[in-house]
């Protein structure tokens, strides 16, 4: 079943936003497995004395997989493009091009892009409360394009769009899940 597509044009890309079927189904999935795997997070960096990117390996997270291929399959008939998921290390990464964002009461995301191999990327609301920080798109001369995160639903967009996430101002936890879909040739890992 196809979902229901909302589609927006920001900067001369698009971005998407559907709601995954059974969705309430793969949230309780992917909660029982975060808390199982605590254990197991590794992280890539720290900004603003948080943990930007947390990882657990798809064998830990099985759900993840399901929700990473249900937005590859929208994406590559929206965007035309023959798009691949993958769940190990790309390039010259040491970690999967999917990763967790835990945030906290009064922490935000800083502005960045994925442009440096990914084609589209996504995000996953796994929880959302009211007013977690919403997703938004800056461009320079222009209002940001912002996007609520609505509990449920998958937002695809361009890598190369600069994107950020305003200030938890709630009093929980907001967690998503967010991903790199990418086109052949993958690049190779530099030899040194």
């Amino acid at each position: 079943m196809t979902p229901e597509i909302e589609k927006y044009s920001f900067a001369g890309e698009s971005v998407l936003r559907f709601h995954l079927p059974d969705s309430v189904a793969l949230n309780f999935s992917l909660f029982a497995d975060l808390r199982k795997g605590r254990s197991d997070f590794t992280y890539s960096h720290r900004i603003n004395g948080r943990w930007e990117n947390t990882y657990l390996p798809i064998e830990k997270i099985p759900a993840a997989r399901e929700a990473i291929l249900s937005a590859r399959d929208v994406a590559a008939d929206v965007f035309g493009k023959r798009l691949l998921a993958l769940f190990e290390p790309v390039g010259n990464s040491q970690n999967p091009p999917f990763w967790f964002n835990l945030a906290e009461p009064g922490e935000i995301t800083g502005v960045h892009d994925h442009s440096s191999e990914a084609t589209v990327s996504g995000v996953y609301y796994i929880s959302a409360p009211s007013q977690s920080g919403n997703l938004f798109f800056p461009v320079e001369g222009e209002e940001d394009f912002v996007l609520e995160p609505i509990e449920g639903t998958v937002v695809l967009f361009a890598s190369n769009l600069m994107h950020g996430v305003k200030g938890n101002s709630s009093n929980l936890i907001r967690i998503s899940l967010a991903f790199n879909l990418f086109m052949l040739p993958l690049p190779l890992p530099r030899q040194v």
